[in-house]
């Protein structure tokens, strides 16, 4: 169970930054259809991070207010120094490696907590289904599955 709730406070953490991340993608845009694209992958983040930390509140191992997770301006450069196609290939390498960690988490959660690691694997997976049609330039439906998403949160 160790094993579990670290993985999950794991997964509330990467939530944390790529809330923060994506924000901070979102204001160094200067495409404004793509700055409403960040800001919105920053909300999926914020509501998968809010349901791993019901998850580990649960456990009695919620997160505390005093963590804090910092993006500095040289992780946003790594994404806003080199093309789009290689941005969004960086990501994909990054969303890939989580969606690992995310279905493994899927494999061991208690009964009472699938559905939120389902969510997290899920909302992994619309990351990769937004990565993958940037980079074949179906941008126009890039954010088909993160919508749906969003939208059944509401």
């Amino acid at each position: 169970m160790d094993d579990y709730l670290e993985g999950i406070r794991s997964a509330w953490l990467g939530e944390q930054f790529g809330q923060r991340f994506f924000l901070e993608m979102a204001l160094a845009s200067s495409d404004e259809t793509m700055s409403t694209r960040w800001k919105t992958l920053s909300q999926l983040e914020e509501v998968t991070g809010n349901r791993m930390a019901e998850v580990l509140a649960f456990w009695d191992a919620a997160p505390s207010g005093s963590e804090f997770v910092d993006i500095s301006p040289e992780i946003i450069e790594q994404f806003t120094g080199v093309s789009h196609q290689e941005a969004m290939q960086k990501m994909k390498t990054r969303v890939e490696e989580a969606l690992l960690r995310f279905d493994h988490l899927l494999a061991i959660a208690p009964d009472q907590d699938i559905a939120a690691v389902q969510f997290l694997v899920d909302h992994e997976q619309a990351l990769l289904t937004f990565v993958n049609r940037e980079l074949a330039g179906d941008a126009d439906n890039s954010m088909a599955d993160v919508e749906r998403l969003l939208s059944n949160q509401e």
